[in-house]
């Protein structure tokens, strides 16, 4: 009967862990200007619907800044994911 072999340390210098590993080369580059094109835009939409609601509290103005606002930062979102991975 053969008994069951630990497993003990790998030979050979000691490996990275995932967080020190290289980053993954993007397949499609990131374009910075269309990415601070696109949030400039959604930003100056915002800017835009606060100056034309003033002091007064309009629910449908706040509603669609907040859309803008996350559109803004899915962008931000996914360019940061592009350039790494991890």
């Amino acid at each position: 009967m053969t008994e069951p072999t630990s497993r003990g340390p790998v030979p050979g210098p000691p490996r990275p862990g995932p967080h020190l590993m290289p980053r993954a080369v993007a397949e499609e580059t990131v374009d910075p200007s269309a990415v601070t094109d696109t949030v400039m835009a959604l930003l100056a939409q915002v800017d835009e619907i606060r100056q034309a609601t003033g002091d007064g509290f309009d629910a449908a103005a706040l509603a669609r800044q907040t859309e803008l606002l996350e559109h803004a930062h899915e962008a931000l979102t996914h360019a940061l994911e592009d350039v790494d991975p991890r």
